[in-house]
């Protein structure tokens, strides 16, 4: 099989990132939503984070998730999803000192993953089976 035959198939690529990363984050989302003022307290007394940024990390978090697994405004969408992760890795590496890859603290290595994944859909965009692709939402 040739080169040129690999290429048709790459606007199908995107559907497995998307929406596996779509499904973790909405798994991550759902319980911040579910308990908003609970979370955003805790987040506020360990961390010092705003109130305001943890509510932002949970819409984020769930409806994101929703978008990315039906494949709307995917680039837009994984945009906000790079800054988070971003934001999420320095957190993690000046408020709880965390390395890389650890099996007994906290690391960020699970964040460098999404934010990886972020930044080929950012690229990539959301590929052919998506409702970006049906509406012919081109980035």
């Amino acid at each position: 099989m040739t080169s040129e035959a690999f290429l048709a198939f790459i606007p199908y690529l995107a559907l497995v990132p998307r929406v596996w990363m779509g499904a973790n984050m909405i798994v991550h989302g759902y319980p911040k939503l579910k308990n908003i003022k609970e979370t955003a307290k805790e987040t506020k007394q360990t961390l010092g984070i705003p109130t305001k940024a943890t509510y932002i990390a949970a819409v984020l978090e769930f409806f994101g998730g929703i978008f990315l697994i039906i494949g709307l405004i995917v680039p837009i969408v994984a945009l906000f999803f790079a800054i988070f992760m971003i934001a999420n890795v320095i957190m993690k590496k000046r408020k709880m000192n965390a390395a890389y890859v650890s099996t007994s603290k906290a690391s960020y290595e699970i964040d460098i993953t999404y934010l990886i994944i972020s930044i080929i859909l950012i690229v990539i965009g959301a590929g052919a089976l998506s409702i970006d692709s049906a509406i012919q939402l081109l980035w």
